[in-house]
């Protein structure tokens, strides 16, 4: 159990700090050149300690050379990728970002709705032609901080974004950027009208030179000997998909230049998909020339391969540690880039990740750890047959999306107000083993400071008209996955994500002390004299050194970058 369930990193750099805020000085420092925000889908906190002992490039000199919060995690409840990514490009939570899951119910178009689904925009991909709808921020309440950085600086600042998925790309920058970029499958790398009318040049150029489509027939195998990896290879309900088998290698269909059936799915999955991402960051900081202009620049990379690849085989894989251990060289090769393009002492970068996951249900049975998936039909069909005394037989559930349960349309309204008809669907989904709480959606706005960690969890991921009319909060290592593994819960393994800062003007050390990945832009914002009118997180002043703790214009505060930091 000490190795499934790892509650603390143990510490990676020379420092051991619990720290007061250091004392603000008189003189501002220098602006950093370039704000570098790295988020990797799915990245848990404790794979640090897990697997960090063979991290040689560069998440070992991220760890090694920064300010690293090991206590940092995500207070609500739905730890998934949109709403991660959101937190973490506006300091905000759920609850005040808009955002509360990957794809609601949307009761006027009746319908689900993905978090950037947007029909008034056109794909832009960087080959064949656009289609409708594409994706966009629409969805998103408050400003991101890199909106803000554009709207409140006096020299126009370069905004880059890139990941394998849209909604990372989109949320951790915004409404605009100087490049927006996602992985379309078989249409390549993509944008959409909503950030350019036309692919970048220099960046078609580059993907052109280098198609992914090369890759057609290649194995991935392992990168370092069969002793450096932990656990079994072949673990319990691992789930890969269709042509390959649970063990290495993989081979990715077709031959050279010749992609075969699944090669543009399963692409993804592999570690190449990270570095062609690093590759082209690294183009557009040459391309853009960012951190060469009178102000500060915004780069943001999403690596997504770590969660396609957990999802199907789940954290204890050989799979999830290759793709860190690969994942560790394209970051380093980043980081070397930017110090030649940018310079060491110009640039800050911050690292983190949007949600952890939960171990394989097969695997907890293995070691005697009680979880399961939640049997959602079960669960439906028992509220159903709860209603019937007082509505009479019928569908009276919508959708079960994550935690959020959707009653069909009026039926809620009908039963708002009759005590007996919430209990008895209250009690029936109680009686299945998986479930822990049931929450009425209307009444969470009320209970943000709950004493119920799970109810307090809730509320801060509630957005009302987008979550559901009953939240359903599942007992620890239950899921909602029906084969391999997920997240999305209020529990550790889901929360529990690396924030670590380094570069100019950062103290290197480990804090132990709260913190949320809401904190990095907040930060940003704190350096940069830049205000966030809508932000849940916090400076983090511990990780500042002494001379980066004024604010770098006049008019910020330290509170007055985080209008809403007593949230926490």
């Amino acid at each position: 159990m000490t190795r499934l369930i790892p509650l603390l990193l143990a510490a990676t750099t020379s420092a051991l700090v619990i720290a007061e805020s250091p004392r603000p000085r008189t003189a501002p420092p220098p602006r950093p050149k370039l704000l570098v925000l790295l988020s990797v889908d799915q990245l848990r906190a404790d794979y640090a300690t897990l697997y960090g002992d063979h991290w040689t490039a560069g998440l070992r000199r991220l760890y090694d050379e920064g300010a690293s919060f090991p206590l940092a995690a995500f207070p609500y409840q739905n730890t998934v990728t949109c709403p991660g990514h959101a937190t973490i490009g506006t300091g905000a939570f759920p609850a005040t970002h808009g955002l509360p899951i990957n794809g609601w119910l949307d009761r006027d178009a009746r319908k689900v709705v993905a978090c950037t689904d947007d029909a008034d925009v056109t794909s832009v991909p960087y080959r064949g032609a656009g289609t409708k709808p594409s994706h966009s921020a629409h969805y998103l309440k408050v400003p991101t901080f890199a909106d803000e950085l554009r709207a409140q600086s006096a020299a126009r600042p370069r905004v880059v974004s890139l990941s394998l998925k849209p909604r990372s790309a989109i949320m951790m920058a915004g409404h605009a950027a100087d490049l927006m970029l996602w992985y379309g499958g078989a249409q390549g790398w993509s944008s959409s009208t909503a950030f350019a009318n036309a692919p970048v040049p220099f960046v078609k150029a580059f993907i052109d030179a280098n198609p992914i489509e090369r890759a057609a027939g290649a194995a991935w195998t392992r990168t370092l000997p069969d002793s450096a990896y932990r656990f079994a290879d072949e673990g319990p309900g691992e789930d890969p998909p269709s042509g390959w088998s649970a063990t290495f290698p993989h081979v990715l269909p077709g031959s050279p230049g010749q992609p075969a059936a699944g090669f543009y799915e399963t692409w993804p999955l592999t570690p190449l998909a990270d570095v062609q991402l690093g590759q082209l960051a690294a183009e557009a900081v040459r391309g853009f020339s960012l951190g060469k202009g009178p102000g500060t620049d915004f780069l943001a990379v999403g690596f997504s391969t770590l969660d396609y690849t957990g999802h199907a085989f789940g954290p204890h894989s050989h799979e999830v540690q290759d793709v860190l251990f690969r994942l560790d060289r394209t970051i380093g090769t980043l980081l070397d880039a930017l110090d030649r393009m940018v310079g060491r002492d110009h640039y800050v970068v911050a690292l983190t990740g949007d949600h952890g996951v939960a171990p394989l249900p097969e695997y907890l049975e293995t070691v005697g750890v009680e979880g399961g998936r939640v049997p959602a039909k079960e669960l439906i069909a028992k509220v159903n047959a709860a209603l019937v005394p007082f509505l009479g037989e019928g569908s009276h559930v919508a959708r079960l999306i994550y935690t959020d349960l959707y009653l069909a349309d009026g039926v809620y309204d009908r039963i708002r107000d009759n005590r007996d008809a919430l209990r008895a669907m209250s009690s029936a989904i109680l009686t299945i083993p998986a479930i822990a709480r049931v929450v009425r959606g209307e009444d969470l706005p009320a209970r943000r400071g709950d004493a119920d960690p799970l109810v307090r969890a809730a509320a801060l991921s509630y957005v009302p008209g987008r979550s559901g009319d009953l939240v359903v909060v599942p007992n620890p290592y239950w899921q909602n996955s029906t084969t391999g593994t997920t997240h999305g819960t209020a529990y550790a393994y889901d929360q529990r994500v690396p924030l670590v800062l380094a570069g100019a003007g950062i103290a290197p050390g480990t804090y132990l002390v709260a913190a949320t990945p809401a904190d990095i832009v907040t930060t940003f914002a704190w350096l940069t004299g830049v205000t966030l009118p809508r932000a849940d997180g916090r400076v983090l002043a511990e990780a500042l050194a002494p001379q980066a703790t004024a604010p770098a214009r006049g008019g910020a505060t330290m509170r007055g970058t985080m209008d809403a930091g007593a949230a926490r």
